[in-house]
């Protein structure tokens, strides 16, 4: 049995080691056929100490981790200015929820939305949260929907000279 995970708030230590995880949790979910040019650039351009650093400093995000005996095993970013794409959403977004797959099904997700939607609701008033989460994801989509998030809109995520369905996901009120 895996001990309880410890959420926390993200500091610039933690940097290195969210980008790591990123890039981990990223291609085991995206990168199933292989690693190609437009993944590789994805993944290697976008997940670095620097972004991350620039995330935990920016008074309009929060970044909470999830540890386990002293390693991270999955994070959450939380963006309180960012209005959603669906008429009369809320402006809360729960950019990312990465849990590494080997702490998967243990209840780490869970804990870590639940502490976005804390902390939304400790900030704005309101646990009401957006999110967008890729059409082809059926185990994001199904963790969504079982915390109660349903669809209310479709935009794409776009990288390299693709485009991926995304759809927009609202969570019930807090």
């Amino acid at each position: 049995m895996r001990p309880e995970p410890s959420i926390r708030p993200a500091h610039a230590g933690d940097a290195e080691c969210i980008a790591a995880l990123a890039i981990q949790v990223w291609l085991d979910m995206y990168a199933t056929e292989g690693i190609r040019t437009s993944i590789a650039h994805y993944v290697l351009s976008e997940f670095t100490t620097k972004t991350f650093t620039q995330v935990i400093g920016n008074p309009s995000s929060r970044l909470l981790v999830a540890e386990v005996a002293g390693h991270l095993v999955g994070y959450t970013v939380v963006n309180l200015n960012a209005p959603c794409p669906a008429p009369e959403g809320p402006s809360v977004e729960l950019a990312t929820l990465y849990v590494s797959r080997h702490f998967a099904g243990v209840g780490i997700g869970s804990s870590l939305l639940s502490s976005g939607r804390n902390l939304a609701l400790q900030l704005t008033g309101s646990g009401t949260v957006w999110l967008t989460v890729n059409a082809r994801n059926e185990g994001a989509i199904s963790f969504y929907e079982k915390h109660g998030f349903v669809q209310v809109g479709a935009t794409h995520f776009e990288f390299g000279n693709e485009r991926h369905l995304n759809h927009v996901l609202l969570s019930p009120d807090a």
